[in-house]
């Protein structure tokens, strides 16, 4: 093993070795204060360990998520199709040259002349 400071090598136990140990020593560290170390090139990397893993889900919960997820579906295609009817219907009345009557507007009436 060896020094992380200067590379000497040192005892398997420790992380500095004395002479570094001496220089570090004339400037402490407050307690409290964070420091990082460098990483050791030989020492094997530390694996992140989750504290909480989420258990796969069971069948009944895959079924509950599905069926939940295929109502969202066939609600939005629902809303999708009436959106699309709404504006397909008004395009095809003006091509084909009918008037769409909307609400509002002045309509003239045509009567036939009376019959003597």
């Amino acid at each position: 093993m060896n020094c992380m400071k200067c590379g000497r090598e040192i005892a398997e136990e420790t992380v500095f070795c004395e002479t570094c140990l001496e220089d570090m020593k004339k400037y402490p560290v407050k307690p409290g204060i964070a420091i990082q170390l460098p990483g050791r090139k030989d020492a094997p990397v530390p694996r992140k360990s989750h504290t909480r893993r989420r258990q796969p889900p069971t069948p009944e919960e895959q079924i509950q998520k599905l069926k939940k997820r295929l109502r969202r579906m066939t609600l939005l295609w629902l809303i999708t199709a009436l959106l699309l009817a709404a504006a397909i219907y008004p395009t095809v009345e003006y091509l084909t040259g009918r008037n769409i009557l909307l609400p509002g507007q002045n309509y003239s009436t045509i009567t036939e002349a009376p019959q003597p």
